[in-house]
Order: structure tokens, then C-alpha cells, then sequence
């Protein structure tokens, strides 16, 4: 009975890293995906094309949405993973553990594919923050003309206490024409 029980141990953790390799293709093909609207956001922001950055933001925001999914139920899969080859671990084993479990190829090929989801994350990361500093010099460039514009329009051309132009004190006059 207790080679059985071994077999079936074995069998199902098997099958979790079989479902964890699964899961980590699907992420790896969803930051694929993130990249790919990024690379699509950083460009609609050097045409200031404002109508595209919105779609392509709902686009990343549904795929960030589907990551965070994928997210757990890898960590659920992790924990699953680390109860059956260390179940006093005070924390989830490294994928590098769980490639330990595997035979030959099978292990050579979940440690190549954890290693290409940490480069991916980490382009992903890069690619981000590069458009996140772009969208920000955009947004304060947006800002200096619309306060520009303010300014042109304004009676007063004086700088505030915030270092910013600001108008002064105008009255509005109206003056009825119906009447």
C-alpha cells in the first residue's frame, strides 16, 4: 500500500507542476501581451494621440486584470507544489526546487521557462517605466500649455507663490443687449 500511495504522490505532483508549467505559459504569453501595448502606448504618446492612449490603457488594464488571475492561481499551485515535496517549509519553494522534482528534460525545460517569464517581467518592467516617464513629460507639457492658454486669456501675467503664472483678480462685467 505504501508503494501505491508513493505512486499516486508522485503522480499528483506531477500533475500540479504539469498545471504550473501550463500556467506559467499562459503568463509568459500575457506579458507578451502587455509588452506589446505598451510598445503600442509609448508610440500613440509620441504622437500625443490622447484617444488612443485611452484605448490602449483599457487594453493593458484588461490584460494586468488577467495576470493578476493567472497570479493566483500560481501561487495556489506553488503551495500545492511545496506541501507535497516540503510540507514543513515555512515558505513556497523556488521554481528551482520544483525543477529539481522533474526528470531530465522535463526539468531543463520548466527552469528555461521560469527563466524566460523573469526576463519577460523584467522587459516589462523596463518597457513600462520608460512609457510611465514619457505620459508624465506629456502630461506636465499638456499642463504648461493649458496654463499658457489660461495665461494668454487672463488680464494678469504674474507668478504665484507656487512658481506658476497665475492670474489676478478680474471682474466679470456683463452687459445686457435683450433689454
Amino acid at each position: 500500500m505504501n508503494d501505491t500511495s508513493n505512486t499516486t504522490g508522485a503522480t499528483d505532483l506531477h500533475q500540479e507542476i504539469t498545471l504550473l508549467e501550463e500556467n506559467l505559459h499562459r503568463q509568459l504569453k500575457a506579458h507578451r501581451q502587455l509588452l506589446a501595448c505598451i510598445e503600442r502606448n509609448r508610440e500613440a504618446i509620441r504622437r500625443a494621440d490622447m484617444k488612443q492612449i485611452r484605448s490602449i490603457c483599457e487594453q493593458e488594464n484588461t490584460v494586468a486584470q488577467h495576470l493578476a488571475e493567472l497570479e493566483k492561481v500560481r501561487l495556489v499551485l506553488v503551495g500545492r507544489v511545496t506541501e507535497r515535496l516540503e510540507p514543513d517549509a515555512g515558505q513556497p519553494v523556488s521554481m528551482g526546487r520544483i525543477a529539481e522534482a522533474l526528470d531530465g528534460p522535463a526539468a531543463g525545460r520548466f527552469e528555461a521557462l521560469a527563466a524566460q517569464l523573469r526576463a519577460m517581467i523584467k522587459e516589462v518592467r523596463t518597457a513600462s517605466a520608460v512609457v510611465r516617464t514619457a505620459a508624465d513629460a506629456l502630461a506636465r507639457h499638456m499642463g504648461g500649455l493649458l496654463q499658457t492658454v489660461h495665461s494668454a486669456l487672463g488680464r494678469a501675467k504674474v507668478y504665484g507663490r507656487r512658481g506658476m503664472l497665475v492670474t489676478g483678480e478680474q471682474n466679470q462685467f456683463c452687459l445686457d443687449i435683450k433689454s
